[in-house]
């Protein structure tokens, strides 16, 4: 009886040891296939995945060109009443324009120092925006229209402020075909 207990004792030892080689084989197998597999990092491929990296990059106007479009539409979708898509507008518009001051935070004044985007920004955000937001949620069509022309305004002091005065934005008066239907009383498509 002793010996059978001493044996089914031995075996388990076995079995845990083969099961824990196996365990610790299949842990660190994959480890050391990633340190096999994946390239050496020295400054000749650093630097040519950092230029391929920038050519994948779209230039920093590209969330102002959409915050362009944001706005135009929020425009149009005001001036058609349609308060649910005017504040998502304006939200897309906000977050495009959040966008562009964490890609390009500080350009180049006129005078060639750096200019403060976040603080502009900070200023439309707690200034404008807000009050374009209450118009909406007013459902003011009067005072939409003044505020959506002071946001303008304040859009293009900071065009200024950024040596680009000749980006003078302006109230649209026909945009893109939009492929969303702007009336709030639509009914197609189902």
């Amino acid at each position: 009886m002793a010996n059978a207990n001493w044996i089914r004792g031995l075996q388990m030892l076995l079995l845990g040891a083969m099961l824990g080689g196996l365990f610790v084989s299949s842990w660190e197998r994959p480890a050391a296939m990633a340190q096999q597999n994946s390239p050496q990092a020295n400054p000749a491929t650093l630097q040519a995945d950092v230029a391929h990296l920038k050519d994948l990059t779209p230039p920093h106007s590209h969330p102002m060109v959409e915050a362009g479009m944001f706005a135009a539409n929020l425009w149009f979708a005001g001036e058609k009443k349609n308060w649910p898509l005017a504040d998502y507008y304006l939200n897309e518009t906000r977050n495009r324009i959040r966008w562009e001051v964490h890609l390009n935070p500080g350009p180049k004044g006129p005078d060639g120092n750096p200019v403060d985007m976040q603080s502009i920004f900070d200023g439309i955000d707690n200034g404008t925006l807000p009050k374009v937001h209450k118009a909406i949620e007013m459902k003011d069509s009067k005072e939409f229209a003044v505020e959506y022309k002071r946001l303008l305004e304040e859009c293009y002091s900071c065009h200024k402020a950024a040596a680009r005065p000749y980006l003078r934005p302006m109230v649209p008066v026909s945009g893109a075909q939009p492929i969303l239907n702007l009336d709030p009383a639509a009914t197609w498509p189902q």
